[in-house]
């Protein structure tokens, strides 16, 4: 049964805005106070499309000129002209014109042309042209224009336009440029600039400027310049940056300033050099270095041969450049190797975490030199059977067979 009343109600509002009854034009009429069952059945009568209320009750569903004040609807308000005031209904308040006050429904607000005030539906909210409003469903807001306003819904929001406000919304924002920011469940898309935070828990995407914060669980991307800050629990993509970015894997196209921090950061005009070194531990490494000369991310694989035993390891580690003079630079890394003893690869836990300070002789701008202490710290679980280091300074062996070595080192080596 509600579903006939529903389908009753919907073709009925699909006859009324679409055939003559909303395409004439005829003299307007005011009118204090109008009572309808469902038009034509009321004190309007079938000239309900010609009169302006100021009053009205529609106890199911009423098709009016227009409203200068307030209307009740059981399920539906619908007008012809003009709004101006108040709408409440069960179901939907449709205005095929302009519209200026407030709009409360169960499912539906509706106004195909420009909107000033406020709007509430337990679905959504739309206006398709400019509008200065704030909404607040259930589940979507779209505005089919510029927006000057906010929006909140439980789903979506789209403005198709630009946005002089905020959204925040269950799943997912769009606008075309923002003034105040997007926050979503899901994911916010914004073209054009925008001026405050993007946060969402799975994606932001912004193909404009961006002045603000964008914060992601998995990735956030800005295809112009952003000035702020990028975080995301995965991936963080800025052509552009003055700030600070801070993810699993980070790309910049420019650098303009600021810093990128990440387990991988990759930026164009960045800090990129292959290194050729050798140590204490390991007779030959090769590394590569990538970032910004303040914070960069570093891959490693190196090996050496002594006992009558092949050494080898892979390893990732960070480091900072202080510069000292235009020639002369202090290098500070922290590096982790899991070294595999006389085989491709073992299951032990047989970790070499180094801790280095180097000086660095910038001999031309693609070639450096440098050389350094370090100290090393052994963590393996094979224990004493190990005979990978080569001198140690403390030597222990906890309850949970973990042996710990400690011991100085050496670094020396060349970039470019």
């Amino acid at each position: 049964m509600k579903t006939q009343v529903k389908l009753l109600l919907g073709v009925s509002i699909i006859f009324l805005t679409t055939t003559g009854w909303a395409q004439e034009k005829t003299e307007q009429k005011e009118r204090d106070f109008q009572l309808t069952f469902i038009t034509p059945l009321g004190t309007n009568g079938v000239e309900s499309k010609n009169i302006i209320n100021k009053f009205s009750i529609n106890i199911i569903a009423g098709y009016s000129g227009g409203l200068q004040g307030t209307e009740f609807g059981g399920v539906a308000n619908i007008l012809k002209g003009d709004m101006k005031g108040a709408q409440f209904a069960g179901y939907a308040n449709i205005n095929l014109a302009k519209g200026k006050g407030f709009q409360g429904a169960g499912v539906l607000n509706f106004n195909h042309k420009e909107f000033r005030g406020s709007q509430f539906a337990g679905g959504a909210n739309v206006i398709l042209s400019d509008a200065k409003a704030f909404q607040a469903s259930g589940f979507a807001n779209v505005v089919n224009g510029k927006l000057k306003g906010h929006q909140f819904a439980g789903f979506a929001n789209v403005v198709t336009d630009s946005l002089r406000g905020f959204q925040g919304a269950g799943f997912g924002n769009y606008s075309m440029g923002n003034s105040r920011g997007q926050v979503s469940g899901f994911t916010n898309f914004n073209v054009g600039e925008i001026k405050g935070p993007q946060i969402t828990g799975f994606s932001n995407i912004n193909m404009g400027d961006i002045k603000g914060v964008q914060l992601a669980g998995f990735a956030n991307i800005s295809t112009d310049r952003l000035q702020g800050v990028q975080i995301s629990g995965f991936f963080n993509y800025a052509k552009k940056l003055k700030g600070f970015q801070l993810g699993v894997f980070n790309y910049i196209d420019s650098l303009e300033s600021g810093v990128s921090v990440g387990v991988i950061s990759f930026i164009r005009n960045g800090y990129h050099t292959f290194e050729v070194s050798g140590n204490e531990s390991l007779n030959g490494v090769i590394s590569y270095k990538t970032g910004t000369r303040s914070f960069y991310n570093i891959l490693a694989v190196g090996a050496s041969g002594r006992n009558e035993m092949i050494y080898w390891g892979w390893g990732y580690g960070i480091g900072t450049i202080l510069p000292i003079s235009k020639r002369v630079d202090l290098n500070f890394e922290g590096t982790c190797f899991q070294i595999n003893e006389n085989k491709w690869y073992n299951d032990h836990i047989n970790l070499l975490n180094k801790v280095s300070i180097s000086l660095l002789i910038n001999v031309t701008d693609n070639f450096t030199i440098f050389a350094g202490p370090t100290w090393n710290v052994m963590v393996s679980d094979i224990g004493q059977n190990s005979k990978f280091v080569p001198w140690h300074t403390f030597n222990k062996t906890y309850d949970n067979d973990i042996n710990v070595k400690m011991y100085p080192g050496f670094n020396v080596g060349m970039r470019f």
